[in-house]
């Protein structure tokens, strides 16, 4: 049986809002000649699994709590996505489109944010060497997140991100932050963890999400 828009939004742990607007740019969901949307379960599933979000009732608590609450990159990722596919043909279009999937709640300004993103870029390149860029506001603020998060997006294609090596980026990694402290927390470990090269081959392969997630919280160390 169909499921509706806010059962469809309780499986995929976000907004009826957020579904509605990835159902009206044709993401995923059918729409009734009476404007109702439904959602298939196991197109909901696929897609889900595209884009690297869990559907809720396959959602495994975690073994230890506090050692995920001990890692700030990982409890970061845990609440964001990491997503496969993401189109854009330059950072601004990939920018556009991470803004609409991130797992922010829908009384945040998604254009303010969009905004801050494209002025980080316009002060300085966020790209790194190794086909990464690391976009993130212009400065940390609690408008956006009451917590960190983190979205690791793999390209459809790389996109020329004006990195220093001059190598294309193929993984747009999101970080979103309430207060300064935690942005340099979350990041100082993002800059550790892809130091390996396990992880950057992994990302630059698409591996799944469990994978990736899987890595990232092998190789950061705990704060316990």
């Amino acid at each position: 049986m169909p499921l509706d828009l806010h059962q469809a939004a309780l499986k995929l742990g976000v907004s009826p809002a957020t579904v509605q607007r990835w159902a009206r740019q044709g993401r995923l969901g059918m729409v009734r000649p009476s404007g109702e949307f439904l959602f298939e379960e196991r197109e909901l599933q696929q897609w889900a699994r595209n884009q690297g979000l869990k559907i809720r009732n396959e959602l495994k608590k975690p073994q230890n709590v506090r050692a995920l609450q001990d890692k700030p990159l990982s409890a970061a990722l845990a609440k964001g996505a990491i997503l496969h596919n993401v189109a854009g043909y330059t950072p601004g279009e990939v920018l556009s489109v991470l803004v609409e999937l991130s797992p922010v709640t829908e009384d945040r300004n998604r254009t303010a944010l969009l905004q801050q993103l494209i002025e980080r870029e316009a002060l300085a390149s966020t790209a790194l060497s190794a086909g990464v860029a690391l976009p993130h506001p212009r400065a940390p603020s609690d408008a956006f997140t009451d917590a960190p998060i983190v979205v690791i997006a793999m390209l459809e294609q790389p996109v020329d991100w004006l990195a220093l090596d001059g190598e294309l980026v193929h993984t747009a990694i999101l970080l979103l932050n309430p207060t300064a402290h935690e942005h340099l927390q979350v990041l100082s470990r993002l800059a550790l963890v892809l130091r390996e090269q396990k992880l950057v081959d992994a990302l630059k392969a698409r591996s799944s999400a469990e994978d990736i997630f899987g890595i990232i919280d092998s190789l950061e160390p705990s704060n316990g």
